[in-house]
């Protein structure tokens, strides 16, 4: 029982000493939770073991709770019989309460970190690992007793990224830190994450830096993204570069901003020879310019022109005809920036034709001052947190922020209604990753924050508000949209160009197919899709060598101007230039082939009559009857067909770039025949010329002549040719019988002596100039 009570102590417990003398100490004045352990105390101290600095918990007059800092000493009388007990105590109760509310918030800050919907990691003055949360470990897939007391940049960062992330951690150990760097984490399956992190310096209460804290954001989803979009967006630069039909572009004023391989190919004009000239007055031929101008002046007003003839001046001062499809190019937002030409080279097509017809402090301070905008609401919505990133972007300090309704006061009002859900969410314990919204700043901008909403919760684990932490992606949103408006501008580019453009995936099944594509096959996109290119679409002789050329793509090795023959729907043939190109993904792995084409049906048709009728043309010089003789401008044998060689004895190898007069004519005669075939290269052709040649025996042979002057397509004189009859046996029986005889395609036509034939009924079929 109570026998002692000082004036302090009924200061305190609001009990007098009255109130207090006699009555039991424990069940009376002690919380009913440490009577037990306070009894023991008082029981050890009565058989003479004291105890120093003992905290008991005291129950005051007006049922407050008081916290003691007690030394229990024994108490004894004059003959040393232990008598009783006495406590000298400290009233501690006020730091013992902030103790307790530091300790509260460390575990809630504790618990913020651990719990927190983003990854966050630390390291020592080491390097090593000793922060190391929830999130970190579930994207990593390491506990936390696996990733600490490791270092972090040889365990976890991919050995490329190794160096510059150690001089980012190495120069926040220095105090100087770093927002928004992206890494690579290796993840225990062995898989590669993308964080964008804020490194912000670590310090101890003395504030002597002690590590390195990382703040992340998983941006795996949007990297892989980015890259993909900025290969498509390579991919569609690289086609619009490598492909086979010129492309070039203006922007509003008529300058040129587009210039691929091809255009410079067929103009001879570089692409930085090419870029910011006006390109009307620089490359278009003077009287075209006009009609020109009002093409692109239309394509600018929205206004796009298809199968527009143009005429190019190339570097050599020579004319290019183009057949454009000028197409409106327009921003993101849709607005006009200038016109693209997607064309074909028919330059060869013009010129036959023409010929024919003419892409707790510390954690609070890593708060308020880390890298990355952390802030937060309480369960009424009301903002209590606003760290000094936050008011830095947004622009509203941390006073003008707090106690505001977070959504309807800075949110953009087209997504209040989905972040309400998301926050409403967080507020009954479903968090969200990842999550992107629209903040309207002070001075009336819009920020893009990629945001992971937290669930808050206070020491006894009560939901208790919620916090975002954020990245600002504000310039990647935008860089993303412009990236994105690119690829559809690139998209439309292919699809309504003017060239058939195909595509193939690994296993050769189409899996590109523009319009033009579909219109010169007559099968449309549905029909081609996911069917195999060749089997399909390829004439049974070619898929052999089609195939291969498209698995050498397939490899990395591409091939230009590779003609195939496409069957159309109808069952025709066309004919059709191929610049086999490498595909390729975000990975740079290759993933199929693209073909940009010609559509080269006519001229190749063209070029096959030509070809044939040359043939048979060389067919008959060399089996003609008759001797068949040439030379060029030097007077050496160019030209030299079977009879020549069986009547004089010499083959054509022993005649070839022989001087003829000198080689083979009767010495009398060299002056004359001289006189004869220098007429001929001058354009005065002569009809049966008898001239006398000398055989490889030494005999004479008599030739009837007729010497034509031979000329090349621009019709320059290249030669002579000597079509002639073998008169010997005549001229030895009678010299007044006179013969001759010609037959080719090209010369019969040219010849100086009349040829005629008929068929076997009688009738002409031959009959010369």
């Amino acid at each position: 029982n109570v026998n002692e009570w000082n004036n302090k102590t009924a200061e305190i417990t609001g009990f007098s000493k009255e109130e207090a003398f006699s009555k039991p100490l424990v069940p009376t004045y002690i919380v009913e939770s440490l009577r037990g352990s306070v009894k023991e105390v008082f029981d050890q101290a009565l058989k003479g073991v004291e105890t120093s600095n003992y905290e008991l918990e005291f129950e005051t007059k007006s049922g407050e709770t008081l916290f003691l800092l007690v030394n229990v000493t024994t108490r004894r009388d004059y003959l040393n019989h232990i008598s009783g007990v006495v406590g000298v105590a400290q009233d501690v109760t006020e730091s013992v309460k902030k103790e307790r509310a530091m300790s509260a918030m460390a575990r809630e800050l504790r618990q913020l970190i651990d719990t927190a919907n983003a990854p966050i990691f630390g390291i020592d003055k080491d390097g090593d690992v000793n922060e190391w949360n929830d999130k970190t470990a579930e994207i990593t897939g390491f506990t936390k007793e696996e990733a600490f007391d490791t270092n972090l940049v040889e365990t976890f960062i991919v050995p490329s990224l190794r160096k510059s992330v150690l001089e980012v951690l190495d120069n926040a150990l220095r105090g100087k830190e770093t927002s928004n760097y992206e890494l690579e984490f290796r993840t225990k399956s062995n898989e590669v994450r993308y964080l964008l992190v804020n490194a912000t310096t670590r310090r101890d209460a003395e504030n002597k830096i002690v590590g390195v804290v990382g703040v992340a954001q998983d941006v795996t989803e949007e990297s892989r993204r980015d890259r993909a979009v900025k290969a498509m967006a390579n991919e569609l630069r690289q086609l619009v570069d490598t492909a086979n039909a010129p492309i070039f572009g203006i922007d509003v004023h008529g300058n040129v901003n587009e210039w691929n391989n091809k255009t410079a190919e067929i103009t001879g004009y570089s692409k930085e020879e090419a870029l910011n000239k006006p390109l009307v007055s620089t490359f278009i031929e003077k009287s075209l310019r006009n009609s020109v101008q009002e093409v692109l002046d239309n394509a600018l007003n929205g206004k796009e022109t298809s199968n527009y003839e143009l005429l190019f001046i190339t570097k050599s001062n020579e004319f290019r005809y183009l057949l454009v499809n000028a197409t409106t190019r327009r921003d993101e937002s849709g607005t006009v920036v200038g016109v693209v030409g997607v064309a074909q080279d028919v330059t060869e097509a013009v010129q036959h034709d023409r010929e024919v017809e003419a892409m707790a402090n510390e954690l609070r301070q890593l708060v308020d001052t880390a890298n990355a905008p952390i802030f937060g609401i309480d369960v009424h919505g009301n903002v209590n947190e606003w760290n000094n990133k936050t008011a830095e972007i947004t622009g509203f300090s941390k006073e003008e922020a707090f106690s505001k309704p977070l959504v309807p006061t800075y949110i953009v009002e087209s997504l209040r209604g989905s972040v309400k859900e998301v926050f409403d969410q967080a507020l009954k314990g479903v968090e969200t990753s990842n999550y992107e919204l629209e903040f309207e700043t002070k001075s009336g901008e819009t920020l893009f924050l990629l945001v992971n909403v937290t669930t808050r919760r206070d020491y006894l684990n009560h939901i208790s508000g919620v916090v975002g932490v954020a990245q600002d992606v504000t310039e990647s949103v935008k860089k993303e949209r412009a990236m994105s408006a690119m690829a559809r501008e690139l998209r439309q580019l292919i699809d309504t160009a003017n060239a058939p453009i195909f595509g193939i995936d690994k296993d050769g099944d189409v899996n590109e197919w523009n319009d033009k594509t579909a219109e010169i096959t007559g099968f449309t996109k549905e029909e081609a899709f996911d069917t195999n290119l060749v089997e399909t679409f390829i004439v049974p002789s070619l898929r052999k060598s089609v195939l291969e050329v498209l698995d050498n793509a397939l490899r990395g090795k591409e091939t230009s101007n590779y003609e195939l023959e496409f069957r159309t729907k109808s069952n025709e043939v066309r004919y059709l230039l191929v610049n086999a190109t490498t595909r390729r993904d975000a990975e740079n792995k290759i993933v199929g082939v693209v073909g940009v084409a010609q559509d080269v049906t006519e001229e190749s048709r063209r070029d096959r009559a030509v070809k044939a009728m040359a043939n048979e043309l060389r067919q008959l010089v060399d089996t003609a009857n008759a001797p068949i003789f040439g030379i060029d401008v030097h007077g050496n044998v160019n030209e030299w067909n079977n009879k020549t060689a069986e009547i004089t004895g010499y083959s054509k190898e022993e005649a070839l770039n022989k001087p003829l007069v000198s080689t083979f004519i009767e010495k009398s005669l060299r002056n004359s025949v001289q006189e004869v075939l220098d007429n001929a290269l001058n354009g005065k052709e002569t009809s049966n010329y008898e001239l006398l040649f000398i055989t490889k025996s030494n005999e004479f042979r008599y030739l009837l002549v007729n010497a034509t002057t031979r000329r090349d397509e621009s019709g320059t004189v290249v030669g002579v040719v000597g079509v002639a009859q073998d008169v010997t046996e005549a001229v030895q029986h009678d010299r007044e019988v006179e013969a001759m005889a010609n037959e080719l395609r090209q010369l019969v036509d040219t010849a100086n002596a009349p040829i005629f034939g008929i068929d076997v009924h009688g009738n002409v079929n031959e009959w010369n100039n």
